[in-house]
């Protein structure tokens, strides 16, 4: 686990975005892998008034002092272990560990939640552990890291699990392929797919990390509704709507009649043409063949 020179100008990104380092935790200690001169740069670009890494106590290898240079007057790490000098022994596992509830304004999972086998139970707790204004920060695998740990994450997820029913929303949540030369790296911004209405789906052949910047705007029982998949729901509405002949709810008569009495294979296949005529692609050189609708370019 650790912060790289992508995850360091994500983390400047963040700031700028209005998320408020006070009170820090990291999930793991995470290492260093930024150069000094990648925190220097991110300073230049981001424009804030701070400490310079030559004035910086940097006593290990961990990342205390970056988030010193963020803003932070406190810097905890929570981990199962001691073996890197973590500050708060828990197991994520387990529910409820003692004294974390609105502790901190700001949670960063560097790359550990993936490795905690008892996920729902390990991101509730970091999302109760957060101050309402606060927020969460992640950094997580999606595409093509099988092996890395236990899960790999989908927008989707993201969305559902921070949502207004559990006291959260998503500020913004980006993919990128890690580019060695920081000068090629690409950023693209993926929305909600229940707001698009479609799932947002990557097929490619490079590793994808997820970064998500989610913020805490109540405090709500978290999962107090169990999560569901957006398209899903919407499938059980239309199911619903057709049972009932509520043609509003349905989408109008003409789609109501077309989803009740037109054969499955027939909607599949009409389907598949009106999206090969219709639906928009791009290439990207570094993620590949995508949507542009739900991979939107941006620069950070």
């Amino acid at each position: 686990m650790g912060i790289t020179k992508h995850d360091t100008v994500f983390l400047f990104h963040a700031k700028k975005s209005g998320v408020d380092f006070t009170n820090t935790a990291m999930l793991g200690r995470q290492v260093l892998y930024a150069a000094h001169s990648d925190i220097d740069a991110c300073i230049s670009k981001f424009g804030f008034d701070m400490k310079k890494s030559n004035q910086l106590h940097f006593k290990d290898d961990y990342s205390e002092p970056l988030f010193e240079t963020l803003g932070a007057n406190s810097i905890d790490s929570i981990d199962y272990s001691d073996y890197e000098g973590a500050t708060i022994i828990a197991d994520l596992n387990k529910p409820n560990p003692s004294g974390l509830n609105q502790r901190f304004t700001c949670i960063l999972d560097g790359g550990t939640i993936e490795h905690i086998f008892n996920f729902p139970v390990a991101i509730k707790t970091c999302m109760d552990a957060i101050k309402v204004g606060g927020f969460f920060l992640g950094v997580t695998p999606a595409n093509n890291q099988m092996g890395h740990g236990f899960y790999q994450f989908s927008p989707e997820l993201i969305y559902r699990v921070f949502s207004e029913e559990n006291g959260f929303r998503v500020r913004q949540l980006l993919l990128s392929a890690d580019a060695e030369n920081s000068k090629d790296q690409e950023w693209f911004e993926v929305p909600d797919p229940k707001n698009v209405k479609s799932r947002v789906m990557l097929v490619n052949n490079k590793p994808i990390t997820m970064r998500y910047i989610a913020e805490k705007i109540a405090q709500k029982d978290v999962f107090a509704i169990t999560p569901q998949q957006s398209d899903y729901t919407a499938t059980w509405e239309r199911h619903e709507a057709l049972e009932n002949n509520d043609a509003a709810a349905a989408g109008g008569i003409l789609r109501m009649m077309i989803r009740k009495y037109v054969p499955y294979g027939i909607k599949v296949f009409g389907t598949r043409v009106i999206n090969f005529f219709t639906k928009p692609r791009a290439k990207s050189s570094s993620i590949g063949i995508i949507d542009p609708e739900h991979f939107r370019r941006v620069d950070i």
